[in-house]
């Protein structure tokens, strides 16, 4: 049995795919990895293109009659999320914001926290400061790696989407980058997944420096420490299974926006 798996070239992402890819660890099946972004990943979902692909927490409401969400693998924000930056303050009722993509879970907190209306501008999320800086837009919305950089260069902070998550949800974490796997795969395919998935996680977070120095090959900032710190921000024990917080976080988030007519109601389904 071979699986295509797609995820993203995010050092988080590389690094808890390390085990399972290079061998590491002992797996139940084959695995075909593919590389992409996480906006086109979103994309190729809707699609159903492969087997296993990151999704963003927000794309999963287009492809629950599709794919499971798995436990293992997930990216949950706990003192820390997705940003909004601009080279001056600014109001954002009246910015055109560069987004990441529609289908990213910062796109979908913006429109729940900040302005659901806003005017946006879709930008890879690498180039939007450089989009700000340029005046192509007033403010931009950054995630992954961007969210350590950005100060560097010369820009600010003028919005944390992690604190106006903070003060809807209280202590629960943020739901931001997801796995999910075809249901027609059956039950039994996807369990074995995610057990296999569940061991590559463990292994990386046992074996830091090795499966950092891994994800580097994919790194757009070839800066170790820098990376390992973005990964220590986004894998952790919920990664490995996320659980009843996580659960609790993914109703909270999308009771939110079904109530603000953002999302179409749906089941979570969960493996």
């Amino acid at each position: 049995m071979k699986l295509t798996v797609a995820h993203t070239p995010d050092p988080d992402d590389a690094f808890m795919f390390y085990g399972m890819i290079t061998g590491k660890v002992e797996v139940s099946m084959e695995y075909e990895q593919v590389i992409s972004d996480i906006e086109s990943l979103n994309i190729e979902a809707k699609k159903g293109t492969y087997d296993v692909s990151a999704i963003s927490g927000n794309a999963y409401s287009e492809i629950h009659d599709k794919y499971y969400l798995t436990a293992s693998g997930a990216s949950f924000g706990l003192s820390y999320g997705p940003m909004v930056v601009a080279k001056k303050k600014l109001d954002l009722q009246k910015a055109i914001i560069g987004t990441p993509g529609y289908g990213t879970s910062s796109h979908l907190l913006y429109r729940m926290f900040i302005n659901k209306d806003a005017t946006f501008k879709p930008i890879r999320f690498d180039k939007i400061p450089d989009a700000v800086l340029s005046g192509e837009i007033d403010a931009g919305i950054v995630i992954h790696d961007e969210q350590l950089t950005f100060q560097d260069k010369g820009l600010i902070k003028v919005a944390d989407l992690y604190e106006k998550w903070k003060e809807y949800s209280a202590d629960l974490p943020l739901p931001l980058g997801f796995n999910a796997i075809k249901k027609s795969l059956g039950k039994e395919i996807c369990s074995k997944y995610r057990k296999d998935f569940e061991a590559s996680i463990k292994y990386a977070m046992s074996h830091v420096k090795e499966a950092a120095q891994y994800a580097m090959k994919y790194a757009r900032y070839q800066n170790l420490d820098l990376e390992t710190k973005f990964i220590q921000m986004y894998v952790n024990d919920l990664s490995i299974d996320f659980g009843k917080p996580g659960r609790s976080a993914l109703d909270a988030y999308f009771k939110r926006a079904f109530s603000m007519g953002l999302v179409k109601p749906f089941e979570i389904e969960i493996v």
